[in-house]
């Protein structure tokens, strides 16, 4: 698992210990309403956005469990145990993987903060997959892109996380396009359309009608359907006004500054270009804005990173977004290229592993994630975000 030699028996414990107990509480969580649990479902309610819903971004999932429930299939049950086994393959096949390249201590900072013990688990493990395929393909073949064009349908940030390599892609197809590639680009294609250019009109019939009868009801009055059915700019002031208002806010801003700081940090660490590493802390600085339940982004940032770094697909987004070089202002050239410092990068793993933690900026509260998650090993309770 890790490449270091003395402390293998002790990274090996320690890393299966807290994955055994971080599985159980997501089994406890995510199973809840099937172990006797007063709760309909255990994930965000925004997985229930269908395409028959009106909602044309982000309506995979819900449009599955829709179709499935009408089959006659425990769909609830079906889409959190496949949560469950996304989580499971991911982290015992590739996480440990990725953390070869690191060393002892900042491998036990990383197991013991919020990159690894998160507070949530949902759809963003989808975004993922494309990324987890090349790491063990080491092709942008048929199945990237299939995989590249579902999960866009998933969660539309996926297109940002991914762009560098489309457009890697069209730069290949500008050279020789042959009839595969041009099949491979069909479900990107279609994603793109779908997410920018067509426009949900939040109707919620399966929210009132259908769900409802299976004890799942009052859909559409909560929060995240109250954002889905608000503009951007009136979502950034509601949640500027969340922000703003909530002294949670401060308690949660030395985890967020740290983790920025990490990234950049890691993206340097693997040699990437200032182009890069600011088109990747922009998309970041993006997910921050458009979200206050900035908790669950962390682990799924910090893996995407990890895959994007170590599996060669830097490589390819260097090569893409050379051609935007010129968008970088001068000035901050210098700043972005600024050498690795492992004193640095375990300071401030140190400085986040401490951070006050949490799911959303209204409930961070002055522990860190290691120390909630002993609480919820003594005395589980459902998470906040449980059924939401």
């Amino acid at each position: 698992m890790f490449k270091q030699r003395a402390p293998l028996p002790l990274l090996r414990g320690l890393y299966f210990i807290l994955w055994a107990i971080l599985t159980w509480r997501l089994v406890q969580t995510l199973m809840g309403p099937f172990l006797g649990e007063d709760i309909a479902f255990a994930f965000r309610s925004d997985n229930f956005f269908s395409f028959s819903g009106g909602h044309i971004r982000r309506g995979l999932i819900g449009e599955v469990l829709l179709q499935l429930q009408k089959l006659g299939a425990p769909a609830i049950f079906l889409y959190s145990l496949l949560l469950l086994l996304l989580f499971a393959g991911l982290y015992l096949l590739v996480f440990p993987k990725l953390l070869r390249s690191f060393r002892p201590l900042e491998v036990m900072l990383i197991l013991l903060s919020g990159f690894f013990l998160m507070p949530g688990l949902d759809r963003e493990l989808f975004m993922l997959l494309p990324a987890v395929y090349y790491f063990f393909r080491q092709r942008l073949d048929g199945g990237f892109f299939l995989l590249l064009g579902l999960v866009a349908f998933i969660h539309e940030m996926a297109l940002l996380l991914y762009f560098p390599i489309i457009w890697f892609a069209l730069r290949q197809m500008r050279h020789k396009l042959t009839s595969a590639q041009a099949l491979y680009a069909i479900p990107v294609i279609l994603a793109y359309v779908a997410v920018i250019v067509l426009k949900g009109d939040l109707n919620l019939s399966p929210e009132k009608t259908f769900w409802p009868q299976y004890g799942i009801e009052g859909l559409e009055d909560r929060i995240l359907y109250t954002f889905a059915g608000k503009g951007l700019l009136a979502t950034l002031k509601l949640h500027g006004s969340i922000i703003l208002g909530k002294v949670e806010t401060l308690y949660a801003l030395p985890g967020l500054l740290s983790f920025f700081v990490l990234v950049f940090l890691l993206f340097r660490r693997f040699g990437a270009s200032a182009i890069s590493l600011a088109y990747y802390l922009a998309v970041t600085a993006l997910f921050f804005v458009l979200s206050i339940d900035y908790g669950r982004y962390y682990y799924f940032l910090f893996f995407f990173f990890l895959l994007l770094t170590q599996s060669g697909l830097l490589l390819k987004v260097e090569t893409a977004l050379a051609d935007f070089n010129f968008l970088l202002p001068k000035f901050l050239r210098p700043w972005l290229n600024l050498d690795f410092s492992h004193r640095h990068f375990l300071a401030f793993l140190f400085i986040f592993a401490l951070a006050p933690f949490g799911y959303w900026l209204g409930d961070t509260i002055l522990e860190p994630a290691f120390w909630q998650e002993v609480q919820q090993f003594i005395q589980f309770e459902m998470p906040k975000y449980a059924g939401e």
